[in-house]
């Protein structure tokens, strides 16, 4: 029997799903088996699985259906067979001496597992990687040493991956810790990560970075702009465990308030803009029924940190969205509403151009050339800038990138050879024309 079980759940990641596996297979440690759960994949994954474990004994491979991260997880740590677990996201990679490290710190301690630092990794246009080390946390006096979580609350603040782990299988089935099967959820790891912290009795964090963590993958569950509510049930979820275990300490009710707080910021951030404000009104919803449950504290949160929880709504119109000077006087008396670049700048502009245009206008989003892609931007199609000449009289071209940068300038010299008469930028600034 393995020592180790290291579960690796796989959904469609073809692209790097080898070298996940290569890393894995290249450990130290040795004595281990490798659990890949295939949640129903529908690329190349199932073939590369297949081919891994046809060359190595020690890879088990399970195609299943799609059932969601949580319940294919739950299924992993049914089939453990070894006296500890790791996870492996199938996307990421381990450093050699990973499992090594972690397993002479859990057995030499008698831990219910072991944390470590990690790397972000990104992938750089030449092909080679990008690593940035990631601590814990920084306060230098949680690491190398055993401690016990619920005795020192401020543990549950260092950063809550599963990933960069060793746990001991005794603490998972004896505790019945168990991921979160909310069916289409994402994020479902924070409910185990809550339960191994609650659970454990002792634990080490070691400050040695093992794990690289994937930033450049944009089938993540981070980069999902549509996943609104995910982040919000698993807190749901967590505080419904601490609920029903009536010892959990008082004090950790507040600590879990700041990592919701946290969580939804974070959140608020990456969604999709058409769904930032209806986001925002539920913080502020959650922030005064926790506030009338005294579950809300602020004193771990810096000011900008503050202000945002306070006025989620006002972050959202001013900051993540900005552009009100785009109104509809602004747009008024024009057939069309040409919107001039479809990053960043060009999204937010797209979206104050639908709430501002009248029915009977139209917008078109346009870069200077698509290079044979196809894009959208805010759900319209984008074209390029020389099929928006015709009736140039009656269009109203907003210039969406940063006022006075390079992009700025040659932008508006390509407008200006088209010969549009009426240009603004995006803070409403006339710039030729009347």
């Amino acid at each position: 029997m393995a020592e180790i079980s290291i579960l690796v759940p796989v959904y469609n990641v073809e692209k790097y799903l080898g070298v996940c596996i290569d890393s894995i297979l290249a450990q130290t440690f040795t004595d281990f088996e490798v659990i890949c759960m295939d949640d129903g994949s529908t690329d190349q994954s199932r073939i590369i699985l297949d081919e891994y474990a046809r060359k190595d004994s020690r890879i088990k491979v399970i195609h299943k259906e799609n059932t969601g991260y949580g319940k294919t997880m739950n299924m992993a740590l049914n089939m453990a067979k070894g006296r500890y677990i790791g996870i492996v996201e199938s996307d990421d990679t381990v450093e050699a001496d990973m499992y090594q490290s972690l397993y002479h710190a859990v057995t030499s301690y008698d831990l219910d597992f072991v944390k470590a630092d990690f790397y972000a990794v990104y992938d750089n246009e030449d092909g080679t990687l990008r690593k940035q080390y990631l601590s814990l946390t920084d306060d230098l006096t949680m690491y190398n040493r055993v401690l016990s979580p619920k005795l020192e609350l401020d543990s549950f603040l260092l950063k809550k991956f599963t990933w960069n782990a060793l746990y001991k299988k005794d603490l998972i089935i004896k505790n019945n810790i168990r991921y979160n099967e909310t069916p289409g959820a994402s994020f479902q790891d924070n409910g185990f990560w809550f339960q191994t912290f609650y659970w454990a009795k002792r634990v080490m964090f070691l400050d040695k970075a093992v794990y690289h963590y994937r930033q450049d993958n944009m089938l993540s569950s981070i980069h999902d702009r549509q996943k609104v509510y995910a982040m919000k049930n698993e807190f749901d979820f967590i505080r419904s465990f601490m609920k029903k275990h009536h010892d959990a300490p008082k004090e950790l009710y507040p600590i879990c308030f700041h990592l919701r707080m946290l969580a939804y910021i974070g959140t608020l951030q990456r969604i999709d803009l058409s769904l930032k404000k209806d986001f925002a009104r539920i913080i502020e919803k959650e922030r005064d029924y926790f506030e009338e449950q005294h579950e809300a504290a602020y004193d771990r949160m810096n000011e900008e940190q503050i202000s945002i929880i306070k006025k989620p709504v006002s972050y959202v119109e001013d900051v993540l969205i900005g552009y009100r000077e785009i109104t509809s006087e602004v747009c008024a008396g024009y057939k069309n509403i040409i919107v001039y670049g479809a990053g960043a700048h060009g999204e937010k502009v797209v979206y104050r151009v639908k709430q501002a245009k009248e029915d009977h206008q139209t917008i078109k989003v346009a870069v200077t050339s698509l290079n044979g892609r196809s894009m959208t931007c805010q759900g319209e199609k984008v074209c390029e800038l020389s099929g928006c000449v015709q009736d140039k009289e009656n269009s109203l071209v907003i210039l969406a990138v940063k006022e006075n940068s390079d992009a700025f300038c040659q932008m508006l010299d390509c407008l200006r050879k088209y010969r549009f008469s009426h240009i603004i930028s995006e803070s409403a600034e006339r710039l030729t024309g009347g």
